[in-house]
């Protein structure tokens, strides 16, 4: 099975975790309150994955290690956009999700939900609030060029919440705004070695 950043992973507890810095207080509530822990870009060694504990608010998060073997359940960014659970929930941030979703289903992106909206879809907790974005991530493929990019970018920044959206490629990540105007210039690509300037 192959992790890939923004995968969420349901654990037993903060025991699972390789940390070598003492786990938060913060951290630890988190992972009682909610038990999964998000797939991030870094460099793991053999059977173990990089992953991050989210907080209540943007200032904490904590960089952790995770066993595979250690994980019960992963729930993919994909997954979420396909299993659609924000159709049954009332906060005012799922109402605009459902009209970014048939954005990005109009357009037939391979597409999944990251960040807190995500988080509390998977994990049934609350996460979002009233300034909360929504966090997206698409895949890339010959389809998505820079002009159809611009096209994406003006449709949503047109909706009522923000919008942000990572691309993911073979090797890295990059903001769909940045690549939008770029125009062939080098753009920040996050890879899992670190940020690099390179050419879409």
């Amino acid at each position: 099975m192959e992790l890939k950043p923004h995968d969420l992973l349901e654990i037993n507890n903060a025991e699972d975790l390789i940390c070598y810095e003492v786990l938060p207080e913060w951290a630890e509530s988190s992972i009682d309150n909610a038990p999964f822990v998000v797939v991030r870009r870094a460099r793991a060694g053999p059977g173990v994955a990089a992953v991050g504990i989210r907080g209540s608010n943007r200032s904490e998060r904590f960089a952790a290690f995770l066993p595979i073997e250690r994980f019960k359940r992963r729930i993919t960014p994909e997954e979420l956009a396909k299993e659609q659970g924000w159709k049954k929930q009332d906060k005012e941030i799922f109402h605009h999700l459902e009209k970014v979703a048939h954005l990005m289903n109009h357009h037939s992106l391979e597409w999944g939900i990251t960040g807190s909206v995500g988080f509390e879809l998977a994990s049934g907790k609350e996460t979002t609030n009233k300034t909360s974005d929504i966090d997206l991530v698409i895949r890339f493929n010959d389809q998505l060029t820079v002009k159809f990019a611009q096209e994406i970018k003006n449709e949503l920044e047109k909706m009522k919440v923000r919008v942000d959206v990572q691309v993911e490629a073979k090797n890295g990540a990059f903001s769909l705004i940045e690549y939008a105007g770029s125009e062939g210039r080098p753009i920040l690509f996050r890879t899992m070695d670190g940020p690099i300037l390179k050419e879409i």
